[in-house]
């Protein structure tokens, strides 16, 4: 029996996973990092099992446009680390407690003050905040360090440089606008944010890392820069696009979701006030009663389990989950669109839309 598309992902996936992690785990990379401290906490999220989507787009964009992925493969390591600089730095910002099921960096940092400190609660916080941001810090150094070492793997070095260029200006810049942003929305009344400023925070934070991951691989691939090649360029916009798609989906999942997938509380999202097209939606159409059982959810930490359950009951009855759903699949559309347009029929392009579809019909 042939294999399907998506058991020929679910392979290609774990393979590139296999792939990224040789690399990212190798001793002589995790001996540079000291104290202990800091090495533990900027290998904390690296250690804990995950799917490696990100190193997945490299290394596949690098193939369907023609390249060897294993002169790809240090990008692809260090989209992953980029990515979890960012992850240490956002779960200090807002406060979490879990990422994937286990302690976030702040928290777990804090802990070994505690232990083998022997500080108070206090400054345990505070020592916990300072090695995620530091271990951020070295994990965002150990991104470029990994990049840059494409060129011992035969790829151009003026390729590498503009690649290097990029992740520091294009993909830092974004995607730190887009944490702003974020955090910006929290101060303001909610009926004064528009859909379209929250869907251009989200390509900011989500879409553009998918976007440099794909234009990445596909240049490596060509051996072209962005804006030098309409191919390179047409990968970007479809994984950009996927992006959003994507952070839609988590957005659902937030407060639908099976928490034992996602690896934090269901409701958090409401809890924490985090505006979503699901909230908008929401308190657009909702009657008066609704919009009261609605806030006693948004932004209230201490909201009983009750009264999430309540209020995740408004976003259905609404129409609100729905709604974003629609939007996702929407997104997807013009994903999909874009990456026909820019390859032709072929197994690398079934699986980059495989890819695509799965970031929308996951679960976690």
């Amino acid at each position: 029996m042939p294999r399907s598309t998506q058991e020929a992902l679910r392979e290609e996936v774990e393979r590139c996973r296999r792939l990224t992690e040789a690399l990212l785990q190798d001793p002589a990379g995790r001996s540079r990092l000291a104290p202990e401290h800091l090495r533990r906490a900027a290998y904390a999220y690296l250690e804990r099992p995950a799917k490696r989507l990100r190193p997945a787009l490299v290394l596949m964009c690098c193939r369907a446009t023609g390249g060897d992925d294993a002169q790809a493969l240090p990008a692809a390591a260090a989209v992953e680390v980029f990515h979890t600089w960012t992850l240490v730095h956002d779960d200090v910002i807002d406060n979490d407690a879990l990422r994937r099921g286990q302690a976030t960096v702040h928290v777990a940092a804090a802990g070994w003050a505690a232990t083998e400190l022997g500080a108070g609660p206090e400054a345990a916080a505070a020592y916990g905040r300072d090695v995620a941001i530091l271990a951020g810090d070295a994990l965002q150094a150990w991104a470029t360090e990994l990049l840059l070492a494409c060129a011992q793997r035969g790829v151009p070095e003026r390729l590498v440089l503009g690649l290097a260029a990029r992740m520091q200006t294009f993909l830092n810049h974004r995607l730190l606008e887009g944490e702003l942003l974020d955090v910006q929305f929290s101060y303001r009344p909610v009926d004064t944010l528009s859909e379209e400023e929250v869907l251009t925070m989200l390509r900011l934070k989500t879409g553009v890392l998918l976007e440099y991951c794909a234009t990445a691989g596909a240049a490596i691939g060509l051996g072209c820069l962005p804006g030098e090649s309409p191919l390179v360029d047409g990968l970007g916009e479809f994984a950009s696009l996927c992006g959003v798609a994507f952070q839609l989906q988590d957005d659902i999942l937030g407060v639908s979701g099976d928490e034992r997938k996602l690896g934090k509380p269901v409701g958090s999202d409401l809890r924490e006030g985090k505006v979503t097209t699901l909230v908008l939606h929401a308190l657009k159409t909702a009657d008066a009663g609704r919009r009261e059982t609605l806030r006693r959810a948004l932004g209230r930490s201490q909201a009983s389990a009750a009264e999430v359950a309540d209020a995740h009951r408004c976003l259905v009855e609404l129409g609100s989950v729905q709604y974003t759903r629609d939007l996702a699949l929407g997104f997807l559309r013009r994903a999909l669109q874009c990456l026909h347009r820019a390859l032709p029929p072929a197994p690398t392009r079934d699986l980059l839309e495989a890819l695509a579809e799965g970031m929308v019909e996951r679960s976690s």
